[in-house]
């Protein structure tokens, strides 16, 4: 496990936004989708992932209201979008091991990204519960029943989304994002692809081409790429497209 201060590593980060042109950080909620499917599984054991989202907690720190990061799961079928719980400066040594492996929905199954993402925007009040529209169909018929409304405050919102393979359910994933974009969520979606096979991410790396809502970042060495500096990490993250859509 790295070890890290992470007092130290929000203020690198604030210094690094502040070094492209944002003085003061947005306010912004942030989230994690992690991957659970079957193949991630060493990573999740070698307590690598926990060391991820030890390094991505700075973001909850300078950036979200409630100084958290809320973790969400996934691996294939709606059922296993799952919300952890959140995040914090005081619960993350072995996150992952206590709250995550053999203990979530879907542990070690296959992968499915539209679900979680669907998720993870009605968590943040941009897109309705499914059960909600449904049952306003049934009373009012397919043709007149009104636009069912999101549950909650909308949130700005950042999603770090971590998965070790390309998924299932490509056409969905592609609409979910598309709806997205053409109802001007406020949220911005970052995959975080990890494997060391160059094109592994041909699907999400396309996706991050198509949507100004979604970016990709490969990452060939998981554990070289969680052991860097906070400044050379910072830089990694901190692409072209998302510093232009954090700045207000």
């Amino acid at each position: 496990m790295i070890q890290l201060n992470l007092a130290k590593s929000t203020t690198a980060l604030k210094l690094s936004l502040e070094k492209k042109g944002i003085v003061q950080p947005p306010v912004i909620d942030v989230a994690i989708a992690l991957d659970v499917s079957g193949s991630f599984e060493d990573e999740h054991e070698q307590g690598v992932t926990n060391d991820l989202l030890l390094r991505l907690a700075p973001w909850g720190l300078a950036f979200d209201p409630d100084r958290k990061l809320d973790v969400f799961t996934f691996s294939d079928g709606p059922r296993h979008a799952h919300h952890v719980g959140a995040l914090t400066a005081t619960n993350y040594e072995n996150f992952v091991r206590r709250q995550i492996i053999g203990k979530v929905p879907g542990w070690a199954r296959g992968t499915d990204y539209s679900y979680v993402l669907q998720k993870i925007f009605q968590s943040f009040g941009w897109a309705a519960e499914e059960g909600r529209t449904g049952f306003l169909q049934r009373l009012f018929g397919a043709r007149s029943a009104p636009a069912a409304e999101a549950q909650g405050p909308r949130k700005r919102s950042v999603v770090f989304f971590i998965t070790d393979g390309e998924n299932s359910d490509q056409a969905q994933t592609r609409k979910v994002l598309a709806q997205a974009q053409r109802e001007a969520y406020e949220v911005y979606v970052m995959f975080l692809g990890i494997s060391n096979q160059p094109g592994e991410f041909a699907f999400i790396e396309r996706l991050g081409e198509e949507f100004g809502n979604t970016g990709f970042l490969p990452i060939r060495n998981l554990k070289a790429f969680v052991s860097q500096s906070d400044e050379a990490l910072n830089e990694a993250l901190l692409v072209p497209e998302l510093l232009h859509w954090l700045k207000p």
